[in-house]
């Protein structure tokens, strides 16, 4: 074997196994799926096998394969009861947790924290909101972050929380100045976000929908605009979970839907805090954690 063999490859190999899916196993993994083609290329370097063969309908086991994966689940048992092992000796979490957080308008997570609190009396929250929270983050400026993006970066690791929807908006209000408008006479509402969110991709959607779109306000965040369609000053991509009261534009297709992610660098995995956050997080999803 010309590579040695790591427990990182272990690990992506079992995931695409149990997931049938290059994608939906970089989502449990909570990595980009280059990562993942990435590891599963080493180790079949290493083992000189066809681990997988690429079929329409995703990734099916090989024989070698299958051979494998009686072993890999072996070391998987071994590795879970040495860091349960190295767990039980650690003290109780306690101290100050830096978390950035999303636009709770679009992902609200005081109440998954209030409930952290209560499991780990001892930790301390410190909040913030930033627009660069992943640049914060790969600098190790805070411990953890909310991140809502269907990309998330290759040089962190977390876990999906939930997806969020979106659609074009308005007030009663507005819609009841105008008999159906069409979409070319509406006016917009843009909001800067972050991320993937920002003010080019809703340009690009708006451009699906009209080739001269009338953008009338420009505001700062996700909860700007949706003040701002309440009271009747136009239209704005919404989260759908908070349109409540809000009418959906009759004219316009849905649009693409993103992923909530809770991201750590990968220095910070296994310390105390950062620990306790992400094995909460996901004891109450029902899986294991980062």
């Amino acid at each position: 074997m010309d590579n040695e063999l790591s427990w990182d490859q272990v690990r992506y190999f079992l995931a695409v196994a149990r997931a049938g899916s290059v994608i939906a196993a970089a989502q449990q993994l909570g990595v980009g799926h280059a990562t993942v083609l990435r590891n599963i290329a080493q180790l079949e370097a290493s083992l000189g096998m066809r681990l997988f063969h690429r079929v329409r309908t995703g990734y099916r086991i090989t024989s070698d394969g299958e051979d494998v994966l009686a072993s890999a689940q072996g070391m998987e048992s071994q590795a879970q009861a040495l860091q349960r092992r190295a767990l039980d000796r650690q003290p109780t979490p306690a101290g100050r947790l830096t978390l950035s957080l999303c636009d709770s308008t679009l992902f609200d997570s005081h109440r998954l924290l209030g409930q952290l609190r209560t499991a780990h009396p001892r930790i301390e929250l410190a909040l913030e909101r930033e627009h660069n929270a992943a640049a914060r983050l790969s600098q190790l400026k805070v411990d953890a972050a909310l991140l809502v993006s269907n990309t998330p970066p290759e040089d962190l690791i977390g876990r999906q929380l939930a997806r969020v929807r979106f659609a074009w908006f308005c007030s009663s209000r507005y819609l009841g100045r105008r008999a159906a408008p069409a979409v070319e006479d509406c006016e917009f509402v843009l909001w800067a976000g972050a991320s993937d969110l920002d003010a080019t991709w809703q340009r690009e959607q708006l451009r699906r929908l009209t080739p001269q779109p009338r953008v009338v306000v420009h505001v700062q965040t996700h909860q700007d605009a949706l003040s701002a369609v309440r009271t009747g000053l136009g239209v704005g991509l919404l989260s759908d979970a908070h349109s409540d009261g809000l009418r959906k534009l009759p004219t316009a297709e849905p649009t693409e839907t993103f992923g909530v992610w809770l991201l750590t660098h990968p220095d910070l995995r296994r310390t105390g805090r950062v620990r306790a956050l992400f094995d909460f997080v996901a004891e109450a999803q029902g899986q294991r954690g980062c």
